[in-house]
């Protein structure tokens, strides 16, 4: 029975390291929103977001997110964190991503959420920007109809 024990402790924690991976579905969704407003790409096309990100005056706010990011393309992207939450057949996420550039680092948060249908809908963004040295600033636009800071 001894030998037993670990060997259960050791299933457990190994299926443990297992969730604590971020959903690569919602991981992939969060990239490409940022993308496709980096890019300035037509987002009442996007079939990921949801009906309050369609609304013309959210379209409006995330397109205007375009003209305060740094030029070009960022020079990495890193998770800085992610959580979810499951209650009544419902689950959110929020995403945290830092896309790196020379002059600044751009943090996003990403609100996802899905229901029955398990298909992941962008429910909300917000972002802000972190500078080398100097002390951070609230977020620069939001996007949802709960704005929080991350």
């Amino acid at each position: 029975m001894r030998a037993v024990f670990p060997a259960i402790v050791l299933a457990a924690s190994v299926s443990a390291c297992g969730m604590l991976k971020v959903d690569p579905v919602a991981d992939a969704k969060a990239r490409g929103l940022y993308e496709q407003i980096r890019t300035g790409a037509d987002l009442s096309a996007n079939p990921d977001l949801g009906p309050d990100l369609k609304t013309p005056a959210a379209l409006g706010q995330l397109a205007a997110i375009r003209a305060q990011l740094p030029p070009g393309a960022p020079t990495a992207v890193a998770n800085r964190s992610w959580s979810f939450n499951s209650t009544n057949g419902r689950t959110t996420a929020s995403l945290v991503h830092a896309y790196s550039y020379p002059q600044a680092t751009v943090l996003t948060e990403t609100i996802l959420a899905k229901g029955k249908d398990k298909v992941w809908m962008i429910t909300g963004f917000h972002l802000k920007f972190e500078t080398p040295g100097a002390t951070p600033r609230p977020p620069a636009v939001t996007a949802e109809d709960r704005p929080r800071d991350i």
